[in-house]
């Protein structure tokens, strides 16, 4: 999902600033993610950084090496040799919640320092995404599809002018904190505002797909995947009542197909099943599209549009927890014959799993970066007993993994 900068959310690794190890824990789990992030979707920024506050004006690239609370440290690269370089913070990040902006700032700053003209992709990224809307709606139905998956429908409050932008079509969920059942966000809500807030005070929640969008009626469809209470909008989803307020940051979409795209390969789990759904719902007849699904067990599957183009190859771990069989999607996706000349690989998932989808499609199988979006909807904790939600943004400089 190409999204980025100081409006993308933080992980779930970052929830809980409170704690004296938060930024240790955070940089643990996160930090080599946001530097790789960084690094692949952000080049243009770290060079500006580089030349302007790295004091190596002559440099033709960069990349960032290391990251903590007081700062980055660097390595750019010019005509004569590599140098590394140290650049600071404004201030030292004390919460988990301010190292988006943190890094932006230092973008912000070689901007003003070096009063070239322009922008960085980061920039262009943080002026689009200012605009997305948050929406303040509530709860209008809930069914149980199976045991472990649940559609809630919101209707109602400013929802009427919710405007898809794609087939997967995603949405942040923003519930009441823990303990209470008022939200404390309006339509004014903004990613840079949360680090002001109260902890006691500060929305939970995560990102969800749009699975269906009646503008007739003004509700919409989101399919909540229940692994009990590992995480905040999964307990939330599993206590959801009719009435209950939630708002809706977004909508943002990963698609985006290169005008070329001869053949469609869609890989997910339970979490990433809907937006695959809604590509089915979109693509035309004649498209050439192969689908590998990833559940606990058949009786688990989701319900996917018929389309006359498409194979469904469904994978079931054996009610093995998720997250813990990452080599299910990409064992299959291996074993695929792809059909075209030049495929687009979309889809969504658990964080590891997509990881070595995005490994062997990119390295094994040379498919270009552009024809690769692939998003970590959430992140198996291997070694808790808590599953982390990611923010599913393939672009998101504090995303935990991403498209390409």
């Amino acid at each position: 999902m190409t999204d980025a900068a100081t409006t993308t959310p933080p992980t779930a690794a970052a929830v809980e600033a409170s704690e004296p190890d938060a930024i240790a824990t955070y940089l643990a789990t996160d930090g080599a993610d946001v530097v790789a992030r960084m690094n692949t979707d952000f080049a243009d920024a770290v060079l500006l950084v580089g030349r302007v506050l790295g004091g190596r004006p002559e440099a033709t690239s960069a990349a960032l090496v290391g990251l903590d609370a007081r700062g980055v440290d660097a390595v750019a690269v010019d005509a004569e040799d590599e140098h590394r370089c140290r650049v600071d913070f404004d201030e030292e990040v004390t919460d988990p919640l301010m190292f988006t902006a943190a890094l932006l700032g230092l973008v912000v700053r070689a901007r003003e320092v070096s009063g070239e003209e322009g922008l960085t992709r980061a920039e262009q990224e943080v002026a689009r995404l200012s605009a997305i809307r948050t929406f303040v709606t509530s709860v209008v139905a809930v069914e149980d599809v199976h045991p472990h998956l649940r559609q809630i429908t919101f209707g109602g409050g400013d929802l009427h002018a919710f405007v898809p932008n794609g087939p997967d079509a995603f949405v942040y969920v923003l519930l009441p904190p823990p303990g209470r059942t008022e939200l404390t966000v309006d339509q004014s809500f903004s990613w840079e505002a949360v680090p002001d807030m109260a902890e006691a005070d500060r929305p939970v929640g995560a990102y969800y797909t749009v699975r269906r969008w009646r503008p007739e009626a003004g509700e919409l469809d989101v399919l909540f995947v229940l692994h009990g209470d590992t995480g905040p909008a999964s307990a939330w989803a599993a206590r959801a009542q009719v009435g209950d307020p939630v708002a809706l940051w977004g909508p943002r979409t990963s698609w985006d197909p290169p005008a070329d795209t001869d053949h469609y390969v869609l890989v997910a789990d339970e979490t990433g099943l809907p937006a695959v759904a809604g590509v089915l719902d979109l693509l035309p007849p004649e498209a050439s599209i192969q689908v590998v699904a990833e559940v606990a067990s058949p009786a688990e599957r989701q319900d996917l549009p018929d389309h006359p183009g498409a194979t469904v190859t469904w994978l079931s771990r054996g009610g093995a927890e998720a997250g813990t069989a990452t080599h299910l999607l990409v064992d299959a996706v291996r074993s695929l014959e792809w059909r075209g000349d030049h495929p687009y690989v979309f889809g969504g998932g658990e964080s590891r799993a997509l990881t070595e989808v995005r490994r062997h499609v990119r390295d094994e199988r040379g498919c270009p970066r552009e024809a690769v979006s692939l998003v970590a909807y959430w992140r198996h904790a291997a070694d808790t007993d808590d599953a982390v939600e990611a923010a599913a943004a393939d672009d998101g400089v504090e995303a935990a993994a991403a498209a390409g």
